[in-house]
């Protein structure tokens, strides 16, 4: 019996249909990959959407199977078998490891994630910010290290307890220290904060005492000396060449005062007669609290005293000689009380104060009552400016000293016989004078001009020897 053609066909499709859904139910190979089994899945369920295609396959065969005559089942089991072997490789055909293939198109999420990577970038370029901020940071570390610089002033004391650094000494009218004779002329003895006037406050008792300096003098007018300054700088002892030394002032530091005192004696007369000597003193003070303070005199750290001598002598004769008068006469001869003119160290002049002779003077003779000036003139040692040229005396002329103590008198007692420096064994007669004279005569050539007579003396007084320093006699010229 022949089976109709299209009862074939339909069978036929009827087999791919339930192989289809056969491979589509049973499960994946599981030697296949793991990561392709999705992938198979979606590729599998693709085959049911050709069903369509052979349900009209089917309808076409069934509108041929209506002209066609049907089949008998012997007839179609071979061609079945046959088309089913050929149909059945339709499903492996499906090209599904081939299509696995598609997941390696995965390199696009890898090339997503260079996005990530760059994006990365944006945090790196921040971070720099924070590094700004940490250098801001130190930048302001080393406002931070001065703050323990502040407070160190508020920590001296000073400020606290003494309105001014230090006390300084100014001397009163800006002037000159000077340490003048006591009254009695045993020495000098005075206070020396009465030459200050002391600015500053919250101190104690001021100290003195001699500085240093004293013992890097050599020299003082015509001497050459040497100084110590011993305990605690309030005792000077000074030398004159090789001669003894001697204390020769000392400073006392009490409650009642800073008295100085400067003391009678050889060497020390010598160097106050120089009327050159010095003093160099410095000053401490103590607070009340016991800390030392500076103490400044005028800015310095010393200041100087210079030792007044008692007695000054004039550069000029009050009186004068007369040129061409005889020896003896008026004009011949001048008091050594007018050639030397004596002031004591306040201003006062002799001639007003004439008991100054005997308080600044020194005993004469054996007699304890009796004190006055020893006047010895370098009548050896004379000099002359005639026409404004120094120079020594002119041949003729002569310089000769009366000395009270060693000339004759008249019987009367009231004038000095002096011997002639022209005519031996003759004497001319002048008033007694207590202080003496110095005499001149001509016997050379006449000047018709006025000119000038000079000369030193020795004075031994109450504070020792003194030379004075060049004294000018003038000379008129010839009357007549």
């Amino acid at each position: 019996m022949r089976v109709p053609y299209i009862f074939i066909k339909t069978g036929i499709a009827a087999l791919i249909l339930f192989l289809a859904g056969c491979v589509g139910n049973e499960p994946l190979d599981p030697v296949a990959p793991e990561e392709n089994q999705p992938v198979v899945v979606e590729e599998v369920s693709k085959v049911p959407t050709e069903v369509p295609e052979t349900s009209e396959a089917t309808e076409t065969s069934e509108t041929d199977s209506e002209e066609t005559p049907a089949a008998t089942s012997k007839d179609v089991v071979p061609e079945t078998t046959e088309s089913a072997e050929e149909e059945t490789v339709e499903p492996k055909v499906t090209t599904v490891p081939e299509e696995t293939v598609e997941p390696e198109e995965t390199v696009v999420p890898e090339e997503k994630t260079v996005v990530p990577e760059e994006k990365t970038v944006v945090p790196e370029e921040k971070t720099v910010e924070p590094e700004e901020t940490v250098e801001s940071v130190i930048q302001e570390e080393p406002q931070t290290t001065e703050i323990p610089v502040v407070p160190e002033p508020e920590v001296v004391p000073e400020p606290e307890v003494i309105p001014d650094p230090g006390v300084d000494l100014s001397l009163k009218n800006g002037e000159a220290i000077s340490l003048n004779p006591g009254e009695d002329n045993s020495g000098i003895e005075e206070d020396l904060n009465s030459f200050f006037v002391i600015s500053g406050e919250g101190y104690g008792v001021i100290t003195y005492s001699f500085s240093s300096l004293m013992e890097e003098v050599t020299r003082i007018g015509n001497n050459e000396v040497s100084f110590s300054v011993r305990d605690e700088g309030t005792k000077l002892y000074a030398w004159i060449g090789n001669s003894r030394g001697e204390l020769v002032s000392s400073i006392s530091n009490t409650a009642n005062g800073n008295i100085l005192n400067y003391f009678r004696g050889s060497v020390a007369d010598a160097l106050v007669n120089t009327g050159e000597m010095s003093l160099f003193i410095k000053a401490s003070a103590v607070l009340d609290s016991g800390a030392p303070v500076e103490v400044t005199f005028g800015g310095q750290d010393h200041f100087e005293a210079g030792l007044v001598r008692p007695v000054e002598f004039a550069s000029v004769s009050k009186v004068g000689f007369v040129d061409g008068v005889d020896f003896g006469e008026k004009g011949s001869y001048v008091s050594i009380a007018d050639l030397l003119a004596p002031v004591d160290w306040r201003g006062r002049e002799f001639s007003e104060y004439p008991n100054y002779w005997g308080y600044y003077g020194v005993q004469i003779g054996d007699d304890p009552n009796k004190y006055g000036f020893e006047v010895l003139v370098h009548t050896d040692d004379v000099q002359c400016e005639i026409s404004g040229k120094r120079q020594a005396i002119l041949s003729g002329m002569y310089i000769v000293q009366v000395d009270p103590a060693k000339a004759k008198k008249s019987s009367d007692g009231k004038y000095f016989l002096v011997p002639d420096p022209v005519r031996p064994n003759s004497t001319v007669e002048i008033p007694v004078n207590k202080y003496g004279y110095l005499m001149y005569f001509n016997n050379g050539r006449m000047l018709t001009a006025d000119f000038k007579l000079f000369v030193k003396a020795k004075v031994h007084y109450g504070f020792g020897y003194l030379d004075t320093d060049w004294v000018c006699v003038p000379v008129g010229r010839t009357n007549g």
